[in-house]
């Protein structure tokens, strides 16, 4: 059977095709969305890999580079899962009742094709796609489609399946108060299928699926453990495009798949903290850029919002990318509100336009230079500030020093360093500037005292105590 690459709308599914090519050749699905563009010259650069089982087929992904990679799945996981969810008595009466779905996420995604075209199509319910109106009691749809269809003020479902990212608790109450929506949130991807599901709700952590065995490794200088899995649905090749060509990779039968997220598990069930690569130290705490993405997104606030990794000097800290309406210091307060002092961002970009791959996913690259280059021009800005001469005299200006430290002029109503932003690196950094500009090492007592928790007691130390030292 020959493999055959398909762009593959939801028409195409719903219009019998994807059987069709089932049962004469092995279909490679694409997202719309990638036609024309230098993804689709990628899958087109070198032959396509062929397939040796029939009724397989494979799901084309892409990573945040958006170099595609090939999931192939043979056909007894999807039949496996579709048959362990249809076998569960919530799930089949969410679909029966319900009378039909809305269809609001691609097919051509595994979340998209099990939820949205297999499930319903064995359970006999209609699926609806491409409304004019949100219409419904159960929707298959994301967290940002709900966020927007909220924001908006438009018709809510009674109940509504999500996955992709994890959803947050904030917008899971906002959803519940204002409409009374319950939210069935499953975890897995493209290569595992359904490792487990939540109530976000009233469940901080994920139910794993009985049936699929769990190991956590230990990753060297971490807190978290990163979750491993075998499981009947999981795909156990792939290819990766590389310069020679596509790349086939194995997994071994027996073996535990790294699916590379960090987390802690209990008895209760799996804590997810984040993906491995989205986890940096932020003012000396470790945080995890997906849970920051997804607590603004429980904020409800407009616009999409995307978090990166930035370079200040003392190491990686959180640079945020805004397409939303309010202006940067507007979101900087809802932030420092809302958030723990660890996941406010230090640098906050505001933009119309989201910088996407031509995948349709955040081009986080090409954020992440923005991000730094929208700090590194703060830095220079206030380095730009007039300073203060080396050798102060008590008739200087504190508010003077002060101001070329922080790069705005203190306010007599915001006195206290928390005002500003000064914690834990922040803090370390305001201090050793501040003893560069008055060429004087303050004692590490001193540091400890009332003085230094606010502006104005930095203000009195210094007049009061090292201009007498003069």
């Amino acid at each position: 059977m020959a493999s055959i690459l398909r762009f593959a709308n939801n028409d195409y599914f719903l219009s019998g095709s994807f059987e069709s090519d089932l049962e004469s050749q092995n279909p490679i699905l694409v997202d719309p969305l990638w036609k024309g563009t230098k993804l689709e010259k990628h899958l087109t650069m070198f032959p396509l890999p062929p397939l040796t089982s029939p009724k397989s087929f494979c799901l084309v992904t892409s990573g945040s580079t958006g170099l595609p990679k090939i999931v192939w799945k043979e056909w007894n996981e999807i039949e496996q899962e579709i048959s362990y969810w249809v076998s569960n008595p919530e799930i089949r009466s969410l679909y029966t009742k319900s009378e039909k779905v809305n269809l609001q996420v691609p097919l051509c995604h595994l979340y998209g094709l099990l939820w949205g075209f297999l499930l319903p199509k064995r359970l006999g319910v209609p699926i609806e796609y491409n409304s004019s109106s949100d219409s419904g009691k159960l929707w298959i749809t994301s967290a940002p489609k709900l966020q927007s269809a909220l924001t908006q003020s438009r018709p809510l479902p009674e109940f509504a399946v999500v996955s992709g990212m994890k959803f947050p608790v904030p917008l899971s109450r906002v959803l519940r108060d204002r409409g009374g929506i319950s939210v069935l949130e499953i975890y897995g991807s493209t290569e595992t299928g359904g490792i487990g599901y939540r109530d976000p709700l009233r469940q901080n952590r994920f139910q794993i699926l009985p049936g699929l065995k769990t190991t956590f490794r230990s990753l060297e200088g971490l807190e978290e453990t990163e979750l491993q899995i075998q499981s009947p649905f999981l795909s156990h090749q792939s290819f990766l495009l590389g310069e020679k060509g596509w790349t086939k990779e194995t997994l071994p039968p027996n073996s535990y798949y790294s699916t590379g997220d960090l987390g802690n598990w209990s008895e209760f069930g799996w804590y997810l903290f984040g993906r491995k690569d989205r986890i940096i130290k932020h003012n000396g705490k470790r945080v995890s850029l997906d849970r920051i993405e997804s607590e603004i997104l429980g904020l409800t606030l407009k616009g999409e919002f995307v978090c990166v990794p930035i370079f200040d000097g003392f190491g990686q800290t959180i640079g945020l990318f805004s397409t939303g309406t309010l202006p940067a210091s507007e979101i900087l307060q809802i932030l420092r509100r809302e958030l723990p002092d660890s996941h406010v961002p230090r640098v906050i970009l505001t933009n119309v336009t989201m910088p996407t791959l031509p995948n349709g996913k955040p081009d986080y690259p090409t954020i992440t230079k923005l991000c730094n280059d929208e700090y590194q021009t703060m830095q220079n800005q206030r380095s730009d500030l007039k300073t203060p001469k080396p050798n102060h005299s008590h008739h200087s200006s504190v508010l003077e020093i002060l101001e070329s430290i922080l790069g705005i002029q203190p306010e007599p109503n915001k006195h206290l360093v928390y005002d500003y932003g000064m914690e834990s690196i922040q803090y370390i950094d305001l201090i050793l500037k501040l003893e560069k500009k008055i060429e004087y090492k303050i004692p590490e007592e001193d540091k400890q005292t009332s003085y230094f928790a606010s502006l104005s007691g930095i203000e009195e130390y210094i007049r009061e105590k090292l201009y007498l030292l003069k």
